[in-house]
């Protein structure tokens, strides 16, 4: 699962649009997850296994996930959260991705 969304990286003019959740840790006593997704220019450049663009970062609570808690966390919850959550910089990155 991918998310599909040209964004321009940290005014650099370098474009991702192949956006894959990389990264993700879950502090339960807290009951944060923190997870990471990093684009790649394309989806064949990730296949071809090209290193990733610098990520987006999130910092959600198992509610903002729709969970009662924690420990039923998936893939795709993160990616939800990642279309409906602001991500760390305060911008709501995904909410008009594809699917890839």
């Amino acid at each position: 699962m991918a998310l599909i969304k040209p964004i321009e990286i940290r005014n650099t003019g370098l474009v991702a649009t192949y956006w894959r959740l990389t990264h993700c840790q879950i502090d339960h006593a807290a009951g944060i997850a923190e997870f990471r997704l990093h684009g790649y220019p394309t989806r064949e450049a990730r296949l071809a296994g090209k290193a990733p663009l610098p990520g987006i970062a999130y910092r959600v609570q198992a509610g903002a996930l729709g969970l009662p808690d924690l420990h039923a966390v998936t893939s795709a919850a993160l990616y939800a959260a990642a279309r409906s959550q602001p991500a760390s910089d305060g911008v709501v990155w995904f909410a008009d991705a594809e699917e890839g």
